[in-house]
């Protein structure tokens, strides 16, 4: 289990404990003076917990939007649970979409030609600013509604919006944690942009992500942090689509080195670089090279770990190292299972491009086995 896994798990688990003491000094106190019946108080609490979710999630992208304006940025999407407003050709468009986090994503670009760069530090503490101006409303409400000789109906409407409020503590404490979780929390990435540094290839990697042209050389020599990282795998993507292999090849080696050299670099990042790498000494090097660099270079605990792992980027290396380097047929086949779902579940922008590599890596396969009949499991993109 990875160790943002564990963070998850424990960050949950505190969620569920902070959740469990509202419900028994909170949500209980009131339900004996609530005057309603079981299955409507139930409704009333699950209401307002809806309600909750639903609100605070605007807010929190509300709040992105207005921090983003204020730290000189072009917003490009807007996703509150799914519900994902973009711009295409200067129109406002609408779809449903995944989206990095608990319950919204705003994605943003540095506005061109600013005198200074932009500074991604509002962005990421708006929300917090926000919630605390929800919390001071939300306080002077209850007070008002809950003073002596205050009607029923008034005490509802207090206790409703107090559990409005706790489920905005939620979504605030979870995206406040500053390390890396199952998602990049605000507070992960201002743990990061703390150096103008790494404010810098926070928004190269920013500008990358909308980027189909030429890499960027610019950087090369900046010093090695998370976000340099993420710049040079989205770097490395756009090589793929280029089939510049050799250069992907090359940013794959820098990342997995810097690794070496900051502990603190994302292990998805790292081992997304790795499995790449992997795929592409397949494509660049002669078959007695291959074996020899994978003797000295791949482990018994990456082979271990691109078994288990689900996204296009590790199958594409696994089939290849289970069927090229391992003759397993089993293994190539328990992996090329997997894809189906996996494709589904890769970002629409990115399928294309997947699909081609995974299928690049099938005609690698098909090859050296052609009566194993792995192009049956060709990708045939939307």
């Amino acid at each position: 289990m990875k160790k943002q896994d564990i963070a998850g798990i424990i960050v949950y688990l505190i969620i569920l404990a902070l959740a469990a003491v509202f419900g028994l000094v909170v949500v209980r106190q009131f339900a004996s003076k609530a005057d309603m019946e079981t299955g409507i108080f139930i409704l009333y609490v699950g209401g307002a917990i809806v309600s909750g979710v639903i609100f605070n999630a605007i807010l929190y992208e509300l709040a992105h939007m207005v921090g983003a304006k204020i730290g000189g940025y072009n917003i490009t999407s807007v996703c509150i649970l799914g519900f994902t407003f973009y711009k295409e050709e200067k129109k406002t468009k609408f779809k449903f979409a995944s989206f990095d986090g608990l319950s919204g994503e705003t994605k943003i670009v540095p506005k061109p030609n600013r005198k200074k760069p932009s500074n991604p530090i509002p962005y990421l503490i708006m929300g917090t600013v926000f919630y605390a101006i929800e919390v001071v409303a939300i306080v002077l409400l209850f007070s008002v509604f809950t003073r002596e000789g205050a009607p029923l109906n008034q005490n509802r409407i207090a206790y409703f919006l107090i559990i409005l409020m706790a489920v905005g503590g939620v979504l605030l404490f979870y995206n406040i944690i500053p390390f890396q979780l199952d998602s990049m929390t605000d507070g992960y990435r201002l743990r990061l942009v703390s150096g103008k540094k790494n404010r810098d290839a926070f928004n190269k990697m920013l500008l990358g992500e909308t980027s189909t042209g030429e890499v960027s050389e610019e950087g090369g020599e900046e010093p090695v942090t998370s976000f340099a990282a993420d710049l040079k795998l989205n770097q490395l993507y756009v090589c793929l689509n280029d089939e510049k292999y050799v250069e992907a090849e090359e940013l794959a080696d820098s990342i997995i080195e810097s690794a070496n050299v900051d502990k603190k670099i994302s292990h998805k990042v790292v081992f997304e670089a790795t499995a790449n790498k992997i795929f592409l000494v397949f494509i660049n090097k002669e078959q007695e090279e291959v074996s020899k660099y994978f003797e000295s270079h791949l482990s018994l605990q990456d082979r271990k770990q691109l078994s288990e792992e689900s996204g296009l980027p590790f199958l594409r290396a696994y089939v290849l190292v289970s069927s090229l380097l391992d003759r397993s047929h089993s293994e190539c086949f328990r992996s090329l299972n997997k894809v189906y779902k996996a494709y589904k579940k890769t970002a629409p922008e990115r399928r294309a491009l997947e699909s081609r590599l995974f299928n690049k890596a099938l005609e690698l396969v098909n090859e050296k086995y052609p009566d194993w009949n792995v192009m049956d499991y060709k990708i045939n993109a939307e």
